[in-house]
């Protein structure tokens, strides 16, 4: 946070947030992104005095300066108040007790309180940052609204789909899963690439094996390992085939699986979703978090590894940048080493 003052003095006088100071007493203060507010003037068509005889104090801590949760490496978010009487502590969201009168008693929000109670949380990002008056264009014509073709996105999970043989099947030890430095996820990245020694004069320094997975190199292979069905066409918005799937009853609840005669060796489209940006502004700047709701309302914000931007030059209709980001969860196995488990991945072109 920053003010600026006499100009034959100080120009910019910058003050650390209570945010600020944390991550700068970690190690991992950053200054990535600047913005200029307005919040601290005021705007008199009546007015005639000069701008120049108000007196502008230096800015102070404010909730508002938090618009995102953070968390530290072992996954508990850090605390944050999103209301007067609510905060978050550790993964529990802690709000007023509604039966107490004359003091103040907060409790864990579980049942169907967490879901509503989550939902006040995540329109508390929103408000900070409205709240910060952030200068900008503003465009005039309409090009600053934000409007998705779709909003609320179920994707089927059943004994059958995705997991062919069912989800059992599918469960590993994470000292079994690829680590870091060997996930097919990251191996194109500079920091994930393969360095064997070499002599000063550039040979070889011996023999030595390339251990990494490399089979999400190029986009081709993330495509193959998606699903092409998800870009071969700009008028599906999910991939249940009919051909593949058929829908039962479990209870009250529909439920997808396979078909009867299907082989578990063949090989069934991944569901997805198309989302379109209907309305969106110019220079079209997205700010994602993504959160689960974990058993005993817990509240876990999940890890988005950026993979970078893939090109195809195939691609419909001139999009041939694919950002590609993966959304999952960090795991630590017995040897302290971090694996990252991978549950969806999301891709903007």
């Amino acid at each position: 946070m920053a003010g600026i003052l006499d100009k034959k003095t100080r120009f910019i006088d910058y003050v650390i947030t209570q945010e600020g100071k944390r991550q700068l007493a970690s190690g991992k203060l950053r200054a990535e992104y600047a913005s200029l507010t307005d919040m601290h003037t005021f705007y008199d068509k009546a007015s005639h005095d000069d701008v120049n005889d108000r007196i502008y104090f230096e800015v102070m801590e404010r909730p508002e300066n938090v618009i995102v949760i953070e968390k530290d490496d072992s996954g508990s978010l850090f605390d944050f108040n999103f209301s007067p009487t609510g905060s978050i502590v550790g993964n529990d969201i802690f709000d007023k007790d509604a039966t107490s009168t004359n003091t103040l008693k907060l409790n864990a929000v579980t049942g169907s309180k967490f879901a509503s109670t989550s939902e006040k949380l995540m329109k508390t990002f929103t408000q900070h940052f409205r709240k910060n008056s952030m200068i900008g264009t503003y465009i005039s014509n309409g090009s600053n609204d934000f409007k998705l073709s779709t909003t609320d996105l179920k994707f089927a999970i059943s004994n059958s789909v995705p997991f062919p043989r069912g989800p059992d099947s599918e469960t590993i030890n994470v000292n079994e899963a690829e680590p870091f430095f060997f996930d097919s996820k990251l191996t194109h990245l500079k920091n994930f690439r393969y360095l064997p020694p070499v002599n000063t004069d550039g040979s070889s320094y011996g023999f030595f094996n390339d251990m990494r997975s490399l089979k999400r190199e190029t986009w081709d292979d993330i495509k193959e390992e998606l699903g092409s069905r998800a870009f071969d066409s700009d008028d599906v918005t999910d991939a249940l085939g009919a051909n593949e799937y058929r829908q039962d009853k479990f209870g009250d609840f529909s439920v997808i699986n396979r078909e009867t005669k299907e082989s578990v060796k063949d090989v069934v489209s991944k569901q997805f979703y198309s989302v379109n940006f209907e309305k969106t502004s110019k220079d079209n700047n997205l700010l994602i978090q993504m959160f689960e709701n974990s058993r005993g309302a817990k509240l876990t914000k999940l890890d988005i590894i950026d993979a970078g931007v893939y090109v195809d030059h195939n691609a419909k209709k001139g999009r041939h940048e694919k950002h590609v980001f993966y959304v999952g969860k960090v795991y630590m196995d017995d040897y302290n080493t971090p694996t990252f488990i991978n549950m969806w991945t999301i891709v903007f072109d």
